[in-house]
C-alpha cells in the first residue's frame, strides 16, 4: 500500500505573518490538527504549526492570540513522498515521534498530509473485512 492510498489530498496552507487565531479558526474550519506554513505567492513550505504547538507555546506561555505563526510554528519539516510504501512513512513517524508528515508529488510539490487518524482509519476497514488470524471469522 502506497502513501497516496490513505493520505489526505485536501491541505489548508497559512502564512508566517498570520496570527495564531486566525490560524486556530483556520483549523476549526478545516476539522485538521496541523497548518503547513508556506511563503505567500513564492509557495515554499517554511514550517508547520499543530494545535500543540499552540497549546504549548501560545497558551501554556500566556501569549497573545495576536502571536505571529512564524514566532511558534515547528521548523524543519518532515514528509514523504506519494509513492513511499506506507509502512514506510509509519516507521518514520514512530522514529520521529511524529503523528503526521507532509506528502510530496514527485516534483515535491505540496500534494496532501498523512497522519496517525489516516493510518489507522485504513486499517480499521482492512480488519472490518479479513479474518481474524487462525480464526476464519470477520471482525
Amino acid at each position: 500500500m502506497k502513501v497516496r492510498d490513505v493520505m489526505t489530498r485536501q491541505v489548508v496552507t497559512a502564512s508566517p505573518n498570520d496570527s495564531v487565531q486566525a490560524v486556530a479558526r483556520l483549523m476549526a474550519d478545516a476539522e485538521t490538527g496541523a497548518i503547513p506554513i508556506e511563503v505567500p505567492g513564492v509557495g515554499n513550505l517554511v514550517g508547520v504549526i499543530t494545535d500543540r504547538d499552540i497549546v504549548l507555546r501560545v497558551v501554556a506561555e500566556g501569549l497573545a492570540s495576536t502571536t505571529a505563526v512564524s514566532e511558534i510554528m515547528s521548523v524543519g519539516i518532515e514528509g514523504c513522498l506519494e509513492e513511499d510504501d506506507l509502512r514506510e512513512a509509519v516507521r518514520k513517524m514512530e522514529e520521529l515521534n511524529m503523528r503526521r508528515l507532509l506528502v510530496y508529488d514527485n516534483e515535491r510539490q505540496l500534494s496532501g498530509i498523512i497522519t496517525l487518524g489516516d493510518i489507522t482509519a485504513e486499517y480499521r476497514d482492512i480488519a472490518d473485512t479479513e479474518p481474524r488470524p487462525g480464526t476464519g471469522v470477520q471482525t
